[in-house]
This record gives structure tokens, sequence and C-alpha cells, in this order.
């Protein structure tokens, strides 16, 4: 499913019961740099392991680095999950060289959900949205990497599909404390 900048999905398919309100499922701009930046700091005060930056170092990341991070050029993109308006999740894919021998694959990256709202299905939705989105720009393969342990997400990416390809050791130190980083790839095509 391809959509443009300005596509709004509002669903309820595949939440749970407790999310009957409207989700507005769109892609993200420099004009949510603000909301984006809100979002990732209540995730890295929950819990910067899957984050893989100490709160420190997220405060240090300026609203420009995020306007501009928002804004790369299309095929790339970033979406975003509201709920009555507030940003509460994102998920991105983004190519990494503009040269055709690797155009087959993208990066997933920026995948969370407000701890708010949580065991809800907007992480399957918006990973659902960024891969169908990567199918449609001809991506045979989606790749990401996890920071544990975050067995939640470690779950939900295989039950998407995706498989562990390799381990990192000691990919990040947050405070003191070393943790891998877990490569995985979801094989799109064929």
């Amino acid at each position: 499913m391809h959509m443009n900048r300005n596509h709004v999905l509002k669903s309820t398919d595949g939440l749970n019961d407790e999310s009957r309100s409207d989700v507005e499922i769109r892609q993200l701009g420099a004009t949510d740099a603000q909301a984006f930046s809100s979002l990732r700091r209540e995730l890295t005060a929950d819990n910067p392991i899957p984050m893989g930056l100490t709160m420190e170092e997220e405060l240090s990341r300026s609203l420009e680095g995020f306007e501009e991070q928002l804004s790369y050029p299309a095929p790339n993109a970033a979406f975003g999950a509201f709920c009555d308006g507030e940003l509460v999740g994102s998920a991105a894919v983004a190519w990494q060289s503009r040269f055709p021998s690797s155009r087959h694959k993208a990066i997933l990256w920026g995948t969370f959900v407000s701890p708010r709202f949580r065991r809800r299905g907007l992480g399957r939705l918006l990973l659902e949205h960024a891969i169908a989105h990567a199918s449609a720009h001809a991506v045979r393969r989606v790749n990401l990497t996890m920071y544990s342990p975050n067995d939640a997400a470690e779950q939900l990416y295989q039950s998407l599909g995706f498989v562990r390809y390799g381990v990192e050791p000691e990919a990040v130190c947050l405070n003191g404390v070393y943790h891998d980083g877990v490569q995985m790839s979801l094989l799109l095509g064929p």
C-alpha cells in the first residue's frame, strides 16, 4: 500500500478492544519534529535500552536534527500513530544508498510506541504500514537492529516474519551496562 505524505488512515483494524478510539496513521514531516522528540524522550525516560541512548544523549539531540530526519527525501518515510491528535508511536523506513546495487533493501528505524499506549496493536499497525510502504517501493528485504533485552519487540518482529541474522556484542553502553544489537531481516519478495 503506497501512501503519499498527506494520506491519512483512520482505523481500528487490528487493534484490541481497549483501542477503539480513532487512530490516525500518517507520514511524519518536519512539522512533527517537536512531537517526535517528546515521544522519544518519554520512551527514553521509561527505558533507554530500546532507544539505544541515555537520557542525557537524547536531550542533546536538536529539534533541527529531527526536522531533517523526518524530511528525508522519498521513498524514505516515517509514519506516526496519533490518538486524539497526540503522536503515540512511529515506524520508519530508510534507504541507505542511492545506488541501484543496494536499492533492494531498506532499514526499519524509529519503531516505538508510548508506554501509555502499548499492548493495543499500534506497534503492529505501524510496522505493517512501514513494511507496505517499503514493498510498494520494490524493496526485497527490510533490515533492523534492536537492542536487547527487548522481548516484546522481538516477539512482534518475529510474528511479522523477521528472523535474526546476527548479533553485535556490546553494541551500546547505557549507564555502565552493555547491550547487544540484534540484527533481524524480513524477506518481502522472491
